[in-house]
């Protein structure tokens, strides 16, 4: 199912544009999930709660934070989340271009460039990165592996800490389980503690009792784990060698 924002503080606007989604999903015999957001704050708070959104349509002109800044926000966050602008203003096409739109459509809309539009959105989501989708408290959240610097289990929660720094996201999901699915869908994580999953490729070194990870923590393995860990570790840089 991909799931699409539709980001516009034009009631008319937001009705038209997800009939054309509906008319290409249909089209296309593809199940969509569509969300409404009047404005970039309405937005930012559903991208929080959930994460989990395949396309974004975007109106510029809008109160408070406009498209184009909400675009350049997610891109510093590292998301690739495909974008198709949707506007009545000329002014900001090469800004569109810098934040790697998918595509600029000017308003009144044409239905059939919208539908090449998002043909190429949900092309472009498809061959992106593997991704792991998580049950949050909140709701669900997409994270694409290489965004994942460890996982740490703790009394009652596992918490999920990504690259780019900040706190861990809680998953309700167990660290057993998470490793069971992060091992199918990447081969760059290892287990190196009861406590502890870690994604190899944020490794920057390994003693004989931690591994200290690019982004300065420095995490415990496990008495008698030593010698896997290493071994995990040469490994999976033979691997990224020989590829």
């Amino acid at each position: 199912m991909l799931h699409l924002v539709i980001c516009d503080d034009e009631p008319s606007q937001l009705a038209l544009l997800e009939a054309y989604v509906r008319q290409w999903a249909g089209e296309k015999k593809t199940d969509i999930k569509i969300s409404q957001c009047r404005n970039a704050q309405q937005f930012l708070f559903l991208w929080e709660e959930e994460r989990a959104v395949d396309i974004a349509l975007l109106d510029i002109d809008m109160p408070g934070m406009n498209g184009i800044c909400l675009a350049h926000k997610l891109r510093g966050e590292g998301e690739r989340l495909p974008i198709i602008f949707v506007t009545g203003l000329t002014d900001y096409v090469l800004e569109g271009y810098d934040v790697e739109a998918v595509s600029y459509l000017l308003k009144p809309v044409r239905k059939d460039k919208l539908f090449a539009c998002l043909d190429k959105a949900a092309d472009r989501r498809r061959k992106e990165e593997p991704s792991l989708l998580l049950e949050m408290p909140g709701g669900t959240a997409r994270l694409r592996l290489k965004e994942i610097c460890y996982v740490e289990s703790t009394a009652h929660d596992t918490l999920i800490y990504r690259a780019c720094g900040g706190e861990g996201l809680r998953c309700r999901t167990g660290i057993r389980q998470l490793e069971e699915s992060l091992c199918v869908a990447g081969g760059s994580f290892f287990k190196i503690h009861r406590s502890y999953l870690v994604n190899l490729s944020w490794a920057s070194r390994i003693t004989r009792k931690e591994v200290v990870m690019d982004t300065g923590q420095a995490l415990p393995i496990a008495r008698g784990r030593w010698e896997a860990v290493n071994q995990a570790y040469l490994d999976y840089y033979r691997g990224k060698r020989g590829e």
